[in-house]
């Protein structure tokens, strides 16, 4: 009727707690739980921020400078061509074109200010209203970016689906 094993929540998320033993191996907890019990967070996220030596820093801060430095060329070039080169400019094409203005607008108004709180160690350094617009930009970002890829899907799709009801 009663179960005596400990709970999730006592075994998981209890303060007192350094350590979770499973499978008879100890290893440290890192988080999993609610904000703010006993996990070391500030309370709004359940995850640790990543700690990073000052080499570490460097190397991540270059590699995702890099990441976004190729998203921001890569997309102008998509723009550029299509709007450049006449044959380019077709219907398909101009759904592409939105599609890289999409992640365009991430690289460009997301990217910078994650990976300045990511080595920072989850520190937003550029004020609570602009936050608020930040998490706006990249809700709204993102999502024009996969919703583009759900029109793109779809309009590859009706071709062939219309091929079929042809026959």
């Amino acid at each position: 009727m009663f179960n005596s094993s400990p709970s999730a929540s006592t075994l998981f998320f209890s303060a007192d707690r350094d350590h979770d033993v499973a499978g008879g191996s100890s290893r440290p907890f890192r988080g999993g739980g609610v904000g703010g019990v006993g996990d070391g967070s500030n309370g709004s996220c359940a995850e640790r921020p990543l700690e990073f030596a000052p080499a570490e820093k460097v190397a991540v801060g270059l590699a995702l400078a890099a990441v976004t430095a190729v998203t921001v060329i890569g997309n102008a070039l998509v723009v550029v061509a299509v709007c450049v080169v006449k044959k380019l400019r077709q219907p398909s094409n101009y759904l592409l074109v939105s599609l890289a203005a999409a992640d365009l607008s991430v690289a460009l108004g997301v990217m910078p200010f994650a990976i300045a709180t990511d080595l920072t160690g989850g520190k937003w350094l550029f004020g609570e209203a602009f936050c608020n617009v930040f998490i706006g930009m990249d809700v709204m970002c993102c999502t024009a970016s996969i919703m583009t890829l759900c029109v793109i899907s779809v309009d590859s799709t009706l071709p062939v689906s219309e091929d079929r009801l042809i026959c």
